[in-house]
């Protein structure tokens, strides 16, 4: 940028007025003081330009030092009045260029991908105009894409974002039915004898495994064709602070193939002998009681009320008190139910302190899949 060098006494300011005289003995000139921006915020590293952000107008300290003190109506961002040239009118002043940026745009584009997001498993994202950190009530991440674009020196802003860890659906640590060991250590066949006993307990939980994957596939499925969100969120989030690599969109990805058949294990049946030493082996036996007593099964919301989302109840593997009031807890966590979020259960236990441990399960027949705290502040409704 040049530096502002005319000659300081050929301006002045009378009144309303600047007075233009090139030379005592030249009648002056007189223009109008333009109205100045009352709403300049120096937010931005680029010299010489202007940004207007919905009602505000983004500069550096730089350019707002030099309008404030270069005494001249032409380096201005507002019109200082027009002067005859000939047969044209010349403009005093707007030399500092304005670029102003409509956000209704970029609302547009954010809402437009809300649902491709959910297909990629994304929870919560901070786009360029999220408000949630803010620097003289504009967007932080807007500063610094603007930054990006016009000044050298500044670097391309992270994306910021969350996805579920499906990574974690599939680890054998965590869900023990993608791996057959366990089961195999106890129906492998001895070398000379054949046990059909064996033989139909691996059948009987290889199908129960199958059963499982197949959930995990058709809830994969549900995400990724329908944008589908597992509630409550078993397994957990990936946090994701990278840069961009291009700037183009996968538009042209195919979502339209389904799988939705699947395979059943067929069960081995056992001999006419096997039948008869079974039946004698069992009329033995105490018959066998239906459970009682089994969960009451609801739907329940985890009631918004502050930011969803950073707010939630914590999901862990079993109902210690531990991990719920002490900073030492006794499981690692593996899942958070959200504020506005809705989860099936019921209540478990109600703690001296008034406090709710909720057992997150959809079946009454079947475990409980994990365990929430219901804390201060925590309210939950029925659905």
């Amino acid at each position: 940028m040049k530096t502002i060098s005319q000659n300081p006494d050929r301006y002045s300011k009378q009144g309303s007025n600047w007075v233009i005289s090139a030379s005592p003995d030249i009648k002056p000139i007189y223009l109008p003081i333009g109205v100045s921006l009352t709403n300049l915020k120096p937010v931005i590293k680029a010299n010489g330009i202007i940004v207007k952000v919905g009602e505000s107008y983004l500069c550096s300290i730089t350019t707002l030092n030099e309008i404030k003190q270069s005494n001249n109506p032409h380096y201005d961002i507002v019109e200082n009045g027009k002067i005859k040239v000939k047969d044209k009118e010349v403009v005093i002043g707007k030399t500092i260029k304005i670029i102003e940026l409509n956000t209704t745009k970029l609302e547009e584009l954010v809402n437009s991908r809300n649902f491709m997001n959910l297909q990629s498993g994304v929870t919560t994202i901070e786009y360029t105009n999220d408000e949630r950190e803010l620097v003289e009530g504009v967007p932080k991440k807007l500063i610094e894409q603007i930054n990006y674009t016009l000044d050298k020196d500044s670097e391309r802003p992270k994306d910021k974002f969350e996805v579920v860890d499906y990574f974690k659906m599939v680890d054998k640590k965590v869900n023990p039915h993608y791996t057959i060991a366990p089961i195999r250590t106890i129906t492998d066949q001895q070398e000379t004898i054949f046990d059909p006993k064996r033989l139909q307990t691996f059948i009987i939980e290889l199908s129960a495994q199958l059963a499982l994957l197949r959930r995990d596939f058709n809830t994969i499925q549900a995400t990724f064709f329908d944008g589908i969100i597992p509630t409550p969120n078993v397994y957990g989030i990936i946090q994701e602070d990278i840069l961009a690599q291009t700037d183009t969109d996968d538009l042209n990805t195919n979502h339209s193939n389904r799988r939705t058949d699947s395979s059943v294990v067929i069960a081995v049946e056992p001999t006419p002998i096997q039948t008869v030493a079974d039946d004698a082996s069992l009329a033995n036996q105490p018959p066998i009681v239906p459970p009682t007593n089994l969960p009451t099964i609801e739907q329940w919301r985890l009631r918004r009320k502050r930011d969803g989302d950073k707010n939630g109840m914590g999901i862990y593997p079993t109902a210690n008190t531990k991990n719920f009031n002490s900073s030492n807890k006794a499981d690692k966590r593996t899942g958070i139910i959200r504020e506005g979020e809705a989860f099936s259960g019921y209540k478990f236990k109600t703690l001296d302190n008034g406090f709710v441990i909720w057992a997150i399960q959809n079946v009454p027949t079947e475990a409980p899949t994990g365990y929430a705290y219901q804390g201060r502040g925590d309210s939950v409704d029925k659905v």
